[in-house]
């Protein structure tokens, strides 16, 4: 074990990088080899296997049944629910012998052409949820993703515990909610941004405990503000109306304000960690040693996660985990999972490698699409014994004989999968969202792109030709198609065009707002600008205090970026 730190150049980005002591121990304790890319680049690589919401019409490749699907139709056979759980098809039929001649990553991705795939990511019970993905226990969910445990959600991401709420990111148990990201527990808030326990409210950032306040930021405990100035009740109610948040043109310049509010006015604390001890990074809760680490909620010990959940502990180099234990460079890997790296979706499952795709399987190396099985290579059967000496065996050959892709990025033992293993491409992925790029600098890097299915959709009306007020739409609007703004653009992955359901026109109308111009995914991503990246740089405190910090505010940011301490003498 190394006693200081060790720098590193990452063989993808070709950047410096630091591997601390107490890595070098947990890889130790692991028996892993240190990582030869830089923790960004391990986490770009991670999400470019994470497709949540490109969604294709599939058939099932047993029962023919139409489905919906995150696989394009590469080749793969995708399975619905029943029959992927049923006795019709054996993922053993699919098993090979290990072939020294070939490198590792070259038998395995062969494997994971040709062996079914399950055709979304759904565990626990659905119902009427069928247009979702990464999806667990829900009722009434329509086109959401990483969702758990909602009822009639729509248009929202990493969303858990809430009900009836629309266009939401990044949230927990929300009620009646519209346009609310990194926020928890409010009640018929619309536009909120790290907001909490706050009811009946518009357009606030960092409010917590509040109601009947508007175009406000930094409350606590406060009701009938507006522009963080106290009014009487019927001042406000009246001011709130002739915002006229009933319509687009109003909400629109209400959005406009909220804006400039938060980058002028507001002042920002360094990062969102709360209830939390050693801790770095962002929107962090109830949790203990989190470093440089994002979306993490009562956790201990995880360093470079994200969308890290439930009693989840000694893990590095993960996203989308929940209750696992030592899981190292994985991801969707969860409900129980201990000792699985570099795979990618294992449920309940413990001490696998490179698998896909597996539920309560212990001791697999390189296997697709196993349930209940252990000892096993390349969906081949064997012994205890056999396994063993097997897997040490495949381990020194993939040093021997390394996997080289096309940009000469060298995959040995200790890598995760390689960037054009996966079946996606970058612009449908996590990837995307959170580390944009072009179609030019994506197929430059090595990463696959994803030209978007061209539909011939019949536009019965322009977005610009809606009523302004939803007090003028009448009910037959759920039977226009409407063409978006952006009309198919690449950088927001438009739809081009979009409906208004029935289910979201009641929504509308019973919380007084206009009907949307744009179609979900421009929403998406709208939504996401109110977010920063996943990158931590070194600030000094804008309150003239002199501390120094790690923020997702970049030092040329123009926001006030207060330290802990002056937050919380100005805010609290």
């Amino acid at each position: 074990m190394s006693k200081i730190n060790e720098n590193r150049m990452c063989q993808n980005c070709k950047g410096n990088f630091v591997i601390e002591p107490d890595d070098f121990s947990f890889y130790e304790k692991i028996k892993v080899p240190p990582p030869t890319f830089c923790p960004e680049c391990r986490m770009i690589r991670r999400m470019v296997w994470r497709n949540v919401r490109s969604l294709y019409k599939r058939e099932c490749g047993l029962c023919k049944k139409v489905l919906i699907s995150m696989y394009s139709d590469d080749g793969a056979p995708v399975y619905c629910t029943d029959c992927w759980s049923g006795d019709n098809w054996d993922p053993l039929s699919y098993g090979s012998d290990y072939d020294f001649s070939k490198s590792f990553f070259t038998q395995l991705y062969s494997l994971f052409k040709v062996a079914p795939r399950f055709f979304v990511y759904h565990t626990g019970m659905l119902v009427n949820s069928d247009f979702t993905n990464y999806s667990a226990d829900n009722k009434n969910v329509y086109l959401s993703y990483s969702v758990i445990s909602c009822e009639d959600v729509m248009y929202s991401e990493s969303i858990d515990k809430s009900k009836n709420c629309i266009d939401c990111y990044a949230v927990q148990k929300l009620d009646g909610c519209s346009q609310n990201i990194d926020s928890e527990g409010n009640y018929n808030v619309h536009y909120a941004v790290k907001s909490q326990n706050s009811i009946d409210s518009y357009f606030i950032y960092d409010c917590i405990n509040c109601q009947n306040c508007c175009l406000s930021s930094n409350l606590r405990n406060k009701q009938f503000y507006f522009k963080n100035q106290k009014l009487s009740k019927e001042e406000y109610q009246q001011v709130v109306i002739n915002l006229q948040l009933d319509s687009c043109s109003g909400l629109q310049r209400s959005k406009e304000y909220f804006d400039d509010m938060m980058q002028n006015q507001a002042i920002h604390r360094y990062a969102q960690i709360y209830n939390s001890q050693d801790a770095t990074g962002d929107y962090i809760g109830n949790s203990r040693n989190i470093i440089q680490s994002f979306d993490v909620h009562d956790s201990e010990n995880v360093k470079y996660g994200a969308r890290v959940v439930v009693n989840t502990k000694d893990s590095m180099d993960v996203y989308g985990l929940g209750t696992g234990e030592l899981v190292y460079e994985s991801l969707a890997s969860s409900w129980g999972t201990y000792k699985v790296f570099f795979s990618y979706i294992a449920l309940a499952s413990k001490e696998c490698e490179y698998c896909f795709i597996m539920r309560n399987c212990s001791n697999c190396f390189g296997c697709v699409g196993l349930t209940n099985a252990k000892y096993c290579i390349f969906n081949k059967q064997y012994t205890r014994e056999e396994y063993f000496i097997m897997v040490e065996k495949i381990k020194k050959h993939m040093d021997e004989m390394p996997y080289t892709d096309s940009k000469n990025r060298v995959y040995k033992y200790g890598e995760f999968l390689p960037y054009e293993m996966s079946p996606f491409g970058y612009n449908e992925t996590t990837a995307h969202d959170l580390y944009s790029t072009t179609k030019e600098k994506a197929l430059q890097s090595g990463y696959k792109w994803t030209e978007r299915e061209k539909r011939d959709y019949v536009i019965t009306k322009n977005s610009q030709d809606l009523p302004d007020s939803i007090t003028d739409v009448d009910d037959d609007l759920v039977h226009e198609t409407i063409l978006c703004p952006n009309n198919g653009e690449q950088t927001f992955q438009c739809t081009s065009a979009f409906k208004i359901t029935p289910d979201e026109l009641q929504f509308y109308k019973q919380k007084k707002l206009p009907v949307p111009l744009f179609c979900p995914n421009c929403r998406h991503y709208d939504r996401l600008n109110y977010r920063n990246s996943m990158r931590l740089y070194k600030r000094t405190c804008s309150n003239g205090c002199g501390n120094i910090f790690e923020s997702t505010y970049a030092s040329d940011r123009p926001e006030k970026v207060y330290c802990e301490s002056c937050y919380k003498k100005e805010v609290l």
